[in-house]
């Protein structure tokens, strides 16, 4: 009889040293896999940045030649026309409106032409795969900093600037009914400066 459970006892532990390593080798691909989605994440972010950069810095230098300056200071940088630059602590950036940009050549949206009307933006964006490809939600906002790199809505200096930030938000599409497999968005920021 103690032999029995004894044996069982043995059997018992054995079991449950091997449902813990099967546990641990989850956990390690599970890891693994997520390091990989941020990293597919990041490049996302990093391929939109560079949409972001190579369009002009305002709408104010389009069509100026490369040696002209236009100074932020003048009035002529985003506060003008339908863009606002009042600090009223909800949208103080100085782009309002929401944008509807192209980030991606298979997406939908506009061919903007200035960094401000990325402000806003939303879309998908797919990473190609060997077999398919995985999707990501895309967010971008932009905004005015200072010379000190403290967003100018937050009262360091007065927009616009001739600085602007912007911060691209990366998380996975999640399945039908499932959750996002990122734990939390990837953001990439840059700080974007004229000239």
């Amino acid at each position: 009889m103690q032999q029995t459970l004894l044996s069982l006892l043995a059997l018992l532990i054995v079991t449950l040293l091997s449902f813990s390593q099967q546990q641990s080798s989850i956990q390690g691909q599970h890891q693994a896999f997520r390091g990989e989605l941020e990293q597919m994440a990041l490049g996302v972010a990093m391929q939109t940045m560079e949409v972001v950069r190579a369009r002009a810095f305002d709408r104010a230098v389009l069509g100026l030649p490369p040696e002209a300056y236009a100074d932020p200071k003048e009035d002529n940088f985003a506060c003008k026309d339908d863009l606002s630059c009042e600090a009223d602590g909800d949208d103080s950036n100085g782009f309002g409106g929401e944008g509807n940009c192209r980030i991606h050549p298979d997406a939908g949206g506009t061919d903007c032409a200035a960094i401000e009307e990325f402000h806003g933006t939303e879309g998908e964006v797919p990473f190609q795969l060997a077999d398919g490809t995985f999707a990501f939600d895309v967010e971008i906002e932009v905004h005015y900093v200072c010379d000190t790199l403290e967003r100018a809505s937050e009262g360091g200096c007065t927009p616009p600037t001739s600085r602007k930030e912007v911060v691209v938000q990366v998380q996975d599409v999640a399945a039908d009914g499932a959750a996002p497999r990122l734990y939390r968005p990837i953001q990439y920021s840059e700080v974007i400066t004229y000239p």
